[in-house]
């Protein structure tokens, strides 16, 4: 859930900001468009990052313990699953934007920063380490 806030955060807010453009400005022929395309945004992106989470956790949990026990390979791993799945995004993003080639170009160009947040905290998805507090809960276990 928290890998698909940020780009859910990203996406709402120029939703948003886009929304009240149009509220200034008058009503016009594609507000339902309008309203589909950011609903299309933020759900996708949301989707995506809970899916990118699951099928990485998953993958780092069925790893061999010879392969989860190496810090480099995990995260190698882990960075290698998230941005594939991430990839993803881009697909939301050309549904989104009627295939604008600019954001689509942006969404390729971020999917390394997707792999590298997920090989640096693979330790902490995989439960090895709690070197990032804000991915553990301070609440009961569940």
């Amino acid at each position: 859930m928290r890998i698909g806030l940020v780009p859910t955060i990203i996406f709402g807010s120029v939703w948003i900001v886009s929304v009240v453009g149009w509220l200034i400005t008058g009503p016009h022929r594609g507000a339902l468009a309008s309203l589909v395309h950011g609903i299309t945004a933020v759900g996708g992106s949301m989707a995506v990052g809970v899916l990118a989470g699951a099928v990485t956790g998953g993958v780092l949990a069925l790893s061999p313990e010879w392969l989860a026990a190496r810090s480099p390979l995990r995260g190698l791993l882990a960075g290698a699953v998230a941005s594939t799945v991430f990839l993803g995004e881009t697909v939301v993003v050309a549904v989104a934007t009627d295939g604008g080639y600019a954001p689509m170009l942006l969404t390729l160009l971020s999917t390394p920063v997707a792999g590298f947040a997920a090989a640096a905290h693979s330790g902490d998805v995989l439960g090895r380490t709690h070197y990032h507090p804000w991915l553990w809960s301070k609440g009961r276990a569940g």
